[in-house]
């Protein structure tokens, strides 16, 4: 009788110890394709706008602007990449006078995996990035009379867009792979293929400029 005890004890842990391997190994397949969110700060060469503020006396826009993203991940044996959406914000005062940035960030990156530890990858290859900006200049000191409230009569607010094509070169350090809290380092180097003229929905714009020309350096955290 004890020796059947014992016999059914090593099925049991041999049945148990199976299960964890089959569970163990559809989540190794399962992350292949996860969700994750981070920050990124883009550096940006100087704006031609900036040019047009400093000359009319006007907060300049930062150079450096973070932005919030959140994507898909995936990783496979040979090759990975993600796809992202993010939303950045930046604001200069200068006296009376703000700038403001507001806009929008998307993004997708194909690399190939150059080292794929347990804990630890490597990967490189390429990034697309299209980003839609739109910029409002203002004087805090303006007064607004709700009973007037005539545009003509009401000054003070300077509204316009412009949308930027970026590609090239991305570089991804993937941290802590087995732990609840993957981390990823991405870093890239992004040239800027289209114009960016500026518009507006309140007017046309004259004496127009783009930013032809203005790349930017591109680092980031993410988690998994």
């Amino acid at each position: 009788m004890k020796n059947v005890y014992l016999f059914v004890v090593m099925m049991l842990t041999v049945v148990s110890y199976s299960q964890e391997k089959v569970i163990d190994s559809i989540k190794k397949k399962e992350k292949k394709v996860s969700i994750y969110y981070g920050g990124f700060v883009s550096f940006n060469d100087d704006f031609n706008l900036n040019k047009k503020l400093r000359n009319s006396n006007l907060p300049e826009l930062k150079t450096s602007i973070p932005d919030f993203v959140f994507g898909l991940n995936y990783f496979g044996k040979k090759y990975s990449g993600d796809a992202e959406f993010g939303f950045l914000y930046s604001k200069s005062d200068k006296g009376a006078n703000q700038t403001k940035q507001m806009g929008f960030n998307s993004r997708i990156r194909v690399h190939y995996n150059l080292v794929d530890r347990e804990k630890f990858a490597f990967t490189t290859g390429l990034s697309v990035a299209y980003t839609g900006n739109e910029y409002d200049i203002f004087n805090k000191n303006n007064t607004i009379d709700l009973n007037d409230l005539e545009p003509n009569n009401n000054s003070g607010h300077v509204n316009f867009t412009n949308a930027m094509l970026y590609f090239g070169p991305s570089t991804s350090f993937y941290f802590f792979r087995k732990s609840d809290w993957n981390v990823r380092l991405n870093i890239g180097y992004e040239f800027a293929l289209t114009r960016g003229r500026y518009d507006s929905e309140f007017g046309s714009v004259i004496n127009n400029i783009g930013e032809s020309g203005n790349n930017r350096f591109v680092v980031g955290i993410v988690f998994n």
